[in-house]
């Protein structure tokens, strides 16, 4: 394994550990795919440092443990943006007079 990839593993484990952010959010932080970062994670730092690989396994599961609320709160954020839309143009189709045939 070459030396670039170990310290990004290192730097990404400890990352983690600090923040408890997602695996998305990191990928995003350190310019690599969520592929990436998770494969770091779960197979390269195992072999690297395995007391830092298993407090970084504690965080990863409890986001696996919480990812459909997440998903569900994404899901309901989408749908209040959508409705705030419909409301927005139903009240200028009022203002000008149109009628819709609903």
């Amino acid at each position: 394994m070459h030396d670039y990839i170990k310290e990004r593993t290192l730097k990404i484990g400890e990352y983690i550990v600090e923040t408890k952010n997602t695996v998305r959010t990191i990928a995003r932080e350190f310019g690599v795919s969520k592929s990436t970062v998770h494969k770091d994670l779960t197979e390269r730092l195992p072999e690297i440092n395995p007391d830092l690989a298993n407090r970084v396994k504690e965080i990863l599961e409890y986001h696996k443990s919480i990812r459909h609320l997440r998903g569900g709160e994404a899901t309901k954020k989408k749908y209040r943006k959508d409705e705030s839309k419909r409301n927005i143009a139903k009240n200028l189709t009022i203002e000008r007079g149109i009628t819709s045939p609903l």
